[in-house]
This record gives structure tokens, sequence and C-alpha cells, in this order.
């Protein structure tokens, strides 16, 4: 059982500690436990709950209502909620946390499913999977969830990529800007290369993708068969690589001809040595714009 902290319940569901608190008294919402040296804390049901209270009060109901109401009366509205969207993005982030703490497959497909239908693909991606994927972060940081969760909710994001990638007719080669995809060795947060893969296909481009965990001596034969216009790749996982900037350098020596474009946490918070085949996108819309010279774009990091 995990132990949370107030802060750290206020961290992960945007509801205050003094509201917290209120609520205690005035409606006996959650009976907080206490240590031996009577610090309070709360355990896993109690998080869910919270997640399932704050997702109500987004949908418009007020916390006198919700007092009210049963865990299985709470649950049911839950149920409706994942089934439409109510209040924009942050009710469909909240239904999507819950889906991950409970490994309920139907309820993260129902979610997203009511969400591409309203917003699109790509308006998902941008508004409720990268902030819900900051959120699962923060979640880890602090001990609510553990690699299978981690895995679990990957692994459904991937599948939904992959399908939309798979409905989207590929173009000729021959009369399309080409694009070269992978992970170097050691890289395997695929989900960020796989949503590149998306946009730029979806724009009517040719993409050859390699995946994850690709050795760096394999690229230049496939390279200089394919020969791209451009080269994509992400850096995200802090506990391979020691040194971006030389990896990076490595790669570009090792693809002497291409334009090279990286992006990933860890590209984003080390200094990477200019170079003139060098591109560092610092955000998705950045990419999108790249693809499509679009301007007037927002930030929106690639975390994952």
């Amino acid at each position: 059982m995990k132990k949370f902290s107030i802060s750290d319940i206020e961290c992960l569901t945007n509801i205050k500690a003094h509201t917290i608190r209120v609520w205690e008294q005035r409606y006996c919402l959650i009976t907080p436990k206490r240590t031996e040296t009577n610090i309070r804390y709360y355990d896993d049901q109690d998080l869910r709950k919270f997640l399932n209270i704050s997702l109500l009060l987004d949908s418009g109901l007020r916390i006198s209502e919700i007092a009210k109401m049963s865990n299985k009366e709470i649950s049911s509205r839950i149920l409706k909620l994942s089934e439409c969207e109510v209040n924009g993005c942050s009710c469909t982030i909240n239904s999507l946390c819950n889906a991950m703490l409970a490994l309920d497959e139907l309820m993260f497909n129902q979610t997203m499913e009511n969400s591409i239908t309203s917003l699109s693909i790509e308006q998902t991606m941008l508004d409720v999977i990268y902030p819900f994927l900051h959120k699962v972060g923060m979640m880890w940081q602090v001990g609510t969830i553990n690699p299978a969760h981690e895995h679990f909710i990957t692994h459904l994001i991937k599948q939904r990529l992959i399908a939309a990638i798979h409905s989207i007719e590929t173009v000729s080669s021959k009369v399309a800007r080409k694009y070269m995809l992978f992970l170097p060795e050691g890289e395997t947060h695929e989900i960020s290369l796989l949503f590149a893969n998306y946009l730029i296909k979806s724009r009517g481009h040719h993409v050859l993708y390699l995946g994850q965990n690709l050795p760096l001596d394999d690229l230049e034969e496939v390279a200089s068969f394919y020969d791209p216009d451009y080269i994509i790749t992400f850096l995200i996982s802090s506990t391979h690589f020691t040194c971006p900037n030389q990896l990076v350098q490595k790669m570009l020596e090792t693809l002497p001809r291409w334009t090279l474009l990286v992006s990933g946490s860890l590209v984003l918070n080390n200094t990477i040595e200019p170079h003139e085949r060098l591109k560092v996108v610092r955000h998705v819309p950045e990419l999108i714009d790249f693809i499509t010279n679009d301007t007037e774009v927002n930030n929106l990091y690639f975390t994952c």
C-alpha cells in the first residue's frame, strides 16, 4: 500500500490542501489515516476517490452533492462521464488516470474513443495524451504507480497510434519528402516517435520507420539506400545516455550527408553543440510547423 501526504494529493488532483481539510471536517468525505507520530496520510483507495471527486467537480457537480453519494454511485457517474466529453480535456485526463490506476482497458478505450471522435487523434495527443503523460510522470515521482501501470498505459496509447498510422495510405517515396525515424540503442520510449510518424504520413510524406533500440552502426547503410530528406530521433532515457551531446555528435558523424532532427527531454535539458545539419525540435508544434510550414504554435514538450 502506498502512502500519500496531503501535498501529494494536492499535486496529483489539483485539489488544494486547505480545501481537502475543509471537506473532511464539513462532509466527512474521506478520513485520513494517521502514523504513530500522528501525521496524516492517504492510501491508494483515497487517491482514486480524490481523482473521481476532481472529475465530478469538473463535470459541474457540487461537493455537497458528491458528499451524499456512495462509492458505488460515484463509480457509476464516472462511467457515464467516460462516455462523453465533459468540460474540456481535464475531465478526459482524470478519466485516463482512473483507468490507469484501475488497470481498466475498457474505460481507457472508451475515453480515448470519445476524445478522438470529439477532437481527432492529433488534437487528442496534443491536448489530452501529452498532459496526461506529464501527470503520469508526477505520479511516478511520488510512487503512486509502478512500472506495470506505465507499461499498461503506454502499450494502449501505442496501439491507438499504430492503428491511426495504418489507416493512412502510404504515398510513393518517389514523389514525396522522405523521413527516416529511429531511436538509438538503449532508447525505448516510442510514443513520440510513433506520433511523429503519424504527423508526417498524415501530411502526405513518406516514412521509413525503424523503431526503437537501433545500433548506430546499422544506420549509415540504411540511410544510403533510402536517402532520406530528414532523419528524426528522440533522446529521453536519462538512465542510459550519460552524455546526450556526445551521442548527437556521433549520430552526425555516422550520418554525414543528412539533416538530423533531434528532440526529447535529454536534448532539451542539456547543451547540444550546434551543427549545420542539426535541428533541435523543442516541442511538438515545432515539428508540426517544420513539416507543414505553419506558424504561431504553442509550447508542448516531448517527454515520452
